[in-house]
C-alpha cells in the first residue's frame, strides 16, 4: 500500500508503485514514476521525466530530475532514469539530460550518493558507485561501476571514470582516469597507480592483480615509444589479453574520447 503524508503534494498524474512511501514536504511532479518500496523521507523534490526503480531511499532536501544547469538546454521532456536501491542522501542534486547530448541523465543501481554530490546533465554513473560529500559530476561524465570519488572532488565535463577507480578527496579530474587506477592530490593530480585495495576487496585472484601491475608499467613507461603504441603492443599480445583486468583497462584505452588518459608523472 502506498503511504503518502498529508503534508505531501503528490501530483495526481504520478505513477507510484507498492510500498512506496512519501513523507511530509515532499513534491512529486506528474511525470514522475517510482518503484515498489522506494522511500522519500521529506522535503524531497522529485519533478521531470524521472524514473526511480525499486527500494530507493531518498533524503532530505534531495532534488531529482530537475532542468539542467545548461545556458543552451531547456528540454521539458529531457529524461533522468534511476536504477534501484540506490542512497541518495542530504542535499544531493540530479538534473535531467539536455538537448545538446541525448536528453538522458542515467543511474545505475546500489550506488551511494553522500551529502551534497550532485550529478549533472547528460552524466551516466554505473551501479555500485560511491560519491562522497559534496564530490560533483559536470555534464557528460561517465563513471563505470564500483568507482569512488570522494569528498570535494571534481570532475570535468566529458570526463570518464574507469570502473574500480578511486579518486580521492579533494581532486579535480580533468582527463579520463582508467579503470583500477587511483588519484590521491588536489587539482590536476597525476595518476597514483592502481587501486590495489579495491582489486583485493573486489575478489580479483593476486595473479591477475600481480599480471595487471606489470601491464601498468609497461602501459606507461615512456621509453617504451608512444602511448599508442604501447597500447597496440599490450593489445596484440594474447596471453596478456587473457587476462579480464588488462583487457579492460586496455579496451578503455582504445574507445574514442573527447578527453586524453590521465598518466602518471
Amino acid at each position: 500500500m502506498v503511504k503518502i503524508h498529508p503534508l505531501a503534494i503528490v501530483d495526481e498524474k504520478a505513477e507510484l508503485a507498492e510500498d512506496v512511501e512519501i513523507g511530509p514536504y515532499c513534491t512529486v511532479g506528474p511525470n514522475v514514476k517510482i518503484g515498489a518500496g522506494t522511500k522519500l523521507m521529506s522535503h524531497v523534490v522529485i519533478d521531470g521525466y524521472t524514473t526511480l526503480g525499486q527500494r530507493n531511499t531518498v533524503y532530505p532536501f534531495t532534488t531529482l530530475g530537475l532542468l539542467a544547469q545548461h545556458k543552451r538546454s531547456n528540454a521539458p521532456d529531457a529524461v533522468l532514469e534511476i536504477g534501484d536501491d540506490n542512497l541518495f542522501r542530504e542535499h544531493v542534486t540530479a538534473h535531467v539530460g539536455s538537448e545538446v547530448d541525448n536528453k538522458m541523465t542515467k543511474i545505475g543501481s546500489r550506488n551511494w550518493f553522500l551529502v551534497g554530490s550532485h550529478i549533472a546533465h547528460d552524466c551516466v554513473v554505473g551501479n555500485d558507485v560511491i560519491m562522497s560529500n559534496n564530490a560533483t559530476l559536470a555534464g557528460h561524465v561517465h563513471v563505470q561501476d564500483r568507482a569512488i570519488i570522494g569528498g570535494l572532488s571534481a570532475v570535468q565535463q566529458f570526463t570518464r571514470i574507469g570502473t574500480g577507480a578511486m579518486i580521492g578527496g579533494m581532486c579535480g579530474v580533468k582527463r579520463d582516469v582508467i579503470p583500477f587506477g587511483i588519484i590521491m592530490g588536489g587539482y590536476d593530480s597525476p595518476l597514483n597507480g592502481l587501486n590495489l585495495i579495491g582489486l583485493q576487496r573486489a575478489g580479483f585472484e593476486k595473479a591477475d592483480i600481480f599480471d595487471l601491475q606489470k601491464a601498468y608499467k609497461e602501459l606507461f613507461d615512456k621509453e617504451g615509444g608512444s602511448f599508442a603504441e604501447r597500447i597496440e603492443r599490450i593489445a596484440n599480445n594474447a596471453e596478456q589479453m587473457k587476462n579480464p583486468l588488462i583487457a579492460t583497462v586496455i579496451r578503455f584505452v582504445q574507445n574514442p574520447s573527447k578527453n586524453n588518459i590521465l598518466q602518471p608523472e
